[in-house]
């Protein structure tokens, strides 16, 4: 007689690849005069793709931020990515943050790479964990996605601080071929 099954195990999409998934993140204050943004870059080789499935972002300054997605990545390295098995060293996925200029939020301006995607509310010290049915982004090689906030403290006590982590997997990208 066939067995029948007892239960159903459900796992969310990205406990699926635990074995390629990887986390990185950091902290940055931002300079005087001067908005901060903090992202995760794709340093993999062609075909590689970092899905992003979980972002935490903690926001010190007074006003709200961006979600955002550029070519190429901002000036300041601050870690490279690893693997969430324990022992396996680093992988692809580097974070980097850098300074923005204070212009506000209609981004893309004419001459920049940014691209806004969304925003979060919260204010300053406040702690929110992203977390989708899907992936947040899909970042091809040489792509960021992460943060901003166009904030201009006027010293080093009222500057912005941005602490992200980031949680991904590093899989294959299949286009979408329809019409």
């Amino acid at each position: 007689m066939p067995q029948k099954p007892v239960g159903t195990r459900v796992l969310p999409t990205a406990d699926w690849y635990a074995g390629v998934t990887a986390m990185a993140g950091g902290i940055a204050r931002g300079t005087s005069g001067h908005g901060l943004q903090m992202l995760l870059f794709n340093d993999a080789p062609a075909g590689q793709y970092l899905w992003l499935w979980m972002m935490s972002v903690f926001n010190d300054a007074e006003g709200t931020y961006q979600f955002v997605s550029m070519s190429g990545h901002p000036p300041d390295f601050l870690q490279q990515g690893a693997w969430v098995t324990i022992g396996l060293g680093t992988t692809f996925g580097q974070v980097y943050a850098g300074d923005v200029t204070t212009t506000g939020f209609d981004f893309p301006q004419p001459g920049t790479r940014r691209g806004s995607i969304g925003a979060g509310g919260d204010e300053a010290g406040t702690n929110t964990l992203y977390r989708f049915q899907g992936p947040i982004a899909v970042i091809p090689p040489g792509f960021s996605f992460g943060c901003f906030n166009d904030y201009a403290g006027t010293g080093t006590t009222d500057a912005e601080t941005f602490a992200l982590t980031f949680y991904y997997s590093i899989l294959p990208y299949i286009p979408d071929k329809s019409p």
